[in-house]
């Protein structure tokens, strides 16, 4: 048998939505959401992600986000009222299951979670936007263990502007990247749009990641990193997300956000090896890491939930080698949360 398939695998994503797909099943006004049956947890459900699938795959720490739409009507809730609700539930449910769920507050602490069996968990937040009602918002998330915020989502908040819109980061969310930056708050510049990347390198020093996104060489979607800002956050040590939505991949699915249409053609493994490639052309083996983007994303047939990433590791260690596939499933994201702490 193979050095790949006999050593045990070691899972680290940088980006799901399952939270909100678990949690806010009940408010489908404002997102489709895939039905799931009453008593769903985090544990066992249908989704892309269950921690009991997750185990079985291998040793897995995944980074669960709380994501917040720009677009809240008909929930009944503001953004900060969505994020309570959220970490609420999170929390609730690393008390419920403690055999199953281990939560990660410091970097250092990841190897002790997963040799306790189960799922190491570090909670994320997708959207700053709970912070219109002020700083305060941020000290209260690095209390309930946030460990990465991504600035915005597609549209504009009071930090910076996504990548629908045009304009820059604000004066206030310069102000939150140095707050987040001595609380040792990760900044995530995924969905963050290229006036906004520039305007974080300007203001911000510690090393900073885009937790899920692809290469816009390859795919020209501007949710995707130039090659400048690939070599910007791997400069400053950083990591890249590889995402699996088919959009993110292919151009094949257009430049809008929606969904591939009748008829069009699956994305294929090559098709998300070139992205890899192109980062390694980029000497990015120590930047590359794991962004499914599961449970809040339309992934490839291949690549439909966790019980796909042991052969998704066999078909990356075979086309680039062992050492690439380990720093891009675990070693290169569990590295850059440990130094996170010492910075």
């Amino acid at each position: 048998m193979s050095e790949i398939a006999t050593k045990p695998l070691r899972i680290f994503d940088l980006h799901c939505d399952t939270l909100d797909a678990l949690c806010m099943n009940d408010a489908s006004a404002f997102v489709s959401l895939p039905s799931i049956p009453a008593g769903s947890d985090m544990v066992g459900n249908p989704l892309q992600l269950a921690a009991e699938r997750m185990a079985t795959a291998g040793q897995w720490c995944q980074c669960y986000a709380i994501w917040v739409p720009d677009d809240l009507a008909g929930t009944g809730l503001t953004a900060h009222e969505f994020y309570d609700r959220v970490a609420a539930y999170y929390h609730g449910q690393l008390a419920a299951h403690p055999s199953e769920l281990h939560g990660i507050r410091d970097g250092r602490t990841i190897e002790g979670a997963l040799a306790q069996g189960g799922v190491g968990c570090m909670l994320t937040v997708e959207n700053g936007s709970p912070l219109e009602d002020g700083m305060e918002v941020l000290d209260q998330m690095h209390a309930d263990g946030v460990k990465m915020m991504t600035l915005v989502w597609n549209g504009q908040n009071r930090i910076a502007s996504g990548n629908d819109t045009q304009d820059g980061m604000s004066a206030f969310g310069r102000s939150v990247v140095r707050r987040m930056e001595r609380l040792k708050m990760v900044v995530d510049v995924s969905h963050l749009n290229d006036a906004g990347f520039k305007d974080l390198l300007a203001c911000s020093e510690r090393p900073f990641v885009a937790t899920h996104s692809n290469s816009r060489a390859i795919c020209a979607h501007p949710r995707n990193l130039t090659d400048y800002q690939f070599r910007a956050i791997a400069d400053r040590g950083g990591l890249v997300g590889i995402n699996y939505y088919r959009a993110f991949v292919s151009e094949r699915f257009g430049l809008d956000h929606g969904e591939p249409g009748p008829g069009r053609p699956e994305v294929s493994f090559d098709d998300l090896s070139y992205h890899i490639d192109h980062m390694l052309e980029l000497d990015g083996q120590g930047t590359i890491a794991l962004g499914s983007d599961f449970d809040g994303s339309e992934t490839p047939s291949w690549l439909s939930g966790a019980q796909d990433l042991p052969r998704f590791y066999e078909l990356i260690a075979g086309r680039f080698g062992a050492d690439v596939a380990d720093d891009m499933f675990f070693n290169n994201a569990a590295r850059f949360f440990a130094r996170n702490e010492e910075l």
